[in-house]
């Protein structure tokens, strides 16, 4: 079976002084990256994993000639304490502020604690959970989150489009090549890589397992919410810690550049990823109308840098007291020139697609980032936005910074009043980089979510069961609108320096529907506490706009109700 390596690996050249103590921040399952504190960071048996901090190894990486064969590497090393039981972990390699290591499937389960000793220096102890199962799903970001890996049988990629390149090795001293299948069709068969499925019988340095299904893993496949019949879940054939899932994409999935991807076992959810579907053909067809056409010609297909812009404007939360919550108007743009590399050109629309409607997604604390990088700020000149009668001009104002976008914001009005609906326009004066535009859009009628539904989901206090998901009501709907629906929650973490962690989840649903319910495999992703949000979001799909000197544009608008309630 071809080898296929796909662990995350920084290249981290952090200087260490001599006789530093390491430092743990955070320990993470290497595919998902789930920080510790949240339900679902528990680290599987048998799964590769990484720990975060400084001075937890030398200044220029380390890299194991052999992965997971040795309990040491470049001065490093990490032993796991469970109950009386200590076990050491395989390492992969080591730097100043990132280890990865493979976690013995010999580990026994439960509450423990993980050191990490540099040149004889050990760290203080990090609380880590160990638990039996718990998947990981390997992404081209390595941040688990944004295009999934999963290949065809041939062991090409699944991506927006077919197309050429290769993908670094470990270690970057080679490069490995792949071809890009484009995207795949209902009734393929297709495999996942993870870590985490759960732990193998006998020596994991010695390959003990691999190519082994394990059928009696309770493991479900979600395919845009449609659950996928899997076919084989076990070790990969070559790979020490690596996991497939092979599974057939369900006739009624839905299509798009970034339909979500997640695995549940028991109550365990993976992180969120995404993959594109298309009906027939093995071009995927954008959700966001913004990328389709030129754009998205522009982003898969250019040699050089691509000026890009996005523009959001709409109502959110601007302050939160017992009292209630306030609401402000508010408005955001970045213009830039950007980079894909010939590499992420045929998955880069699947990073920044908007996902079918009908479909949630979640996201491990901060979203992920697109599969481009920022060149450089341009210029187009003072945009103002224009409000209907009576005429209330609101200039945008401009920052730029070195290697960052350039970016235009403002608070139209502190206390959402600006948005209330008519005939808008966005003007942009020009500037040295990008002609003047005008972009109109007109605000309608909204739906609304009935102060009386927030009551029922409330429950006297007692809020939303996770495991039974949520369903929301609204009304006025109309093909005008999406609605985004989305919530958050935080929770305590332990042994991280920023003290807690969050996760969130969003969910794309036509306005028309009326209704929607937020299923148990999406909301399980989130802690449990006094401090859940849900947010109901009408949403005008987004709109695509182009100028001289400017080849991708888009315009979103977005009012926010926000509602916080337990999640038990």
């Amino acid at each position: 079976m071809r080898r296929l390596r796909f662990a995350s690996l920084a290249l981290l050249t952090i200087g260490v002084a001599a006789g530093q103590t390491p430092a743990i921040t955070d320990v993470v399952n290497g595919a998902s990256y789930i920080d510790q504190g949240l339900p679902n960071a528990g680290i599987a048996q048998g799964a590769i994993f990484v720990v975060k901090g400084s001075n937890l190894g030398p200044s220029t990486i380390a890299i194991a000639s052999s992965p997971f064969q040795s309990t040491n590497v470049g001065g490093t090393s990490v032993s796991i304490t469970v109950g009386s039981t200590t076990v050491n972990a395989l390492m992969f390699y080591a730097s100043a502020a990132q280890v990865a290591a493979l976690l013995p499937s010999s580990t026994p389960t439960g509450s423990g604690t993980l050191t990490v000793t540099y040149n004889g220096t050990p760290s203080a102890t990090a609380a880590v959970s160990i638990v039996q199962n718990n998947l990981g799903i390997f992404t081209l970001s390595q941040d688990g989150q944004g295009v999934a890996i999963v290949t065809y049988a041939n062991y090409s990629l699944v991506s927006a489009i077919p197309g050429t390149g290769s993908l670094a090795c470990p270690g970057g001293a080679t490069l490995c090549p792949y071809t890009f299948g484009g995207a795949a069709n209902p009734g393929d068969t297709l495999i996942l890589w993870a870590t985490g499925l759960g732990p193998v019988s006998g020596s994991d340095a010695s390959g003990s397992g691999l190519g082994v299904n394990m059928p009696n893993i309770p493991l479900k496949l979600w395919l845009g919410g449609v659950a996928a019949t899997v076919t084989y879940q076990g070790r990969s054939g070559c790979c020490i810690g690596e996991d497939q899932i092979s599974f057939t994409v369900p006739s009624n999935a839905p299509t798009g550049c970034a339909v979500p991807l997640a695995v549940q076992i028991g109550n365990d959810i993976s992180n969120y990823a995404a993959i594109p579907i298309a009906a027939g053909g093995r071009s995927c067809t954008p959700q966001n109308p913004a990328f389709a056409g030129a754009a998205g010609q522009a982003l898969t297909t250019s040699t050089g840098p691509v000026t890009y812009a996005s523009l959001s404007l709409g109502r959110t939360i601007g302050s939160e007291s017992s009292s209630g919550t306030s609401y402000e108007d508010i408005g955001v743009g970045d213009f830039a020139q950007v980079s894909v590399t010939a590499l992420n050109q045929p998955t880069v629309l699947s990073s920044v697609d908007t996902p079918p409607l009908g479909t949630c997604t979640t996201a491990n604390g901060n979203a992920s980032s697109p599969l481009f990088t920022v060149v450089t700020g341009i210029d187009a000149g003072a945009i103002t936005v224009t409000a209907p009668f009576p005429d209330f001009p609101v200039v945008m104002k401009e920052q730029k910074g070195t290697g960052q976008a350039t970016t235009y914001s403002a608070v139209f009005s502190p206390t959402g009043v600006y948005f209330s609906g008519g005939a808008y326009t966005i003007a942009a004066a020009g500037g040295a980089d990008v002609a003047k535009f005008t972009i109109p859009f007109t605000i309608t009628q909204t739906p609304s979510w009935p102060s009386g539904d927030q009551a029922r989901i409330y429950n006297n206090g007692n809020g939303v069961v996770r495991t039974n998901g949520v369903t929301i009501n609204w009304t006025g709907g109309s093909s005008a609108y999406w609605v985004v629906i989305s919530g958050s929650a935080g929770a305590s973490a332990p042994d991280i320096t920023n003290g807690s962690v969050s996760a969130s989840f969003s969910c794309w649903v036509p306005s028309s529907a009326n209704t929607f319910t937020v299923p148990a495999s999406v909301l399980l992703a989130l802690p449990g506490g006094n401090g859940g949000e849900l947010d109901f979001k009408p949403t005008l799909p987004p709109l695509g706009f182009s100028a001289t000197g400017l080849e991708v544009g888009y315009l979103s608008f977005q009012y926010e109700t926000s509602f916080f309630m337990p999640l038990n």
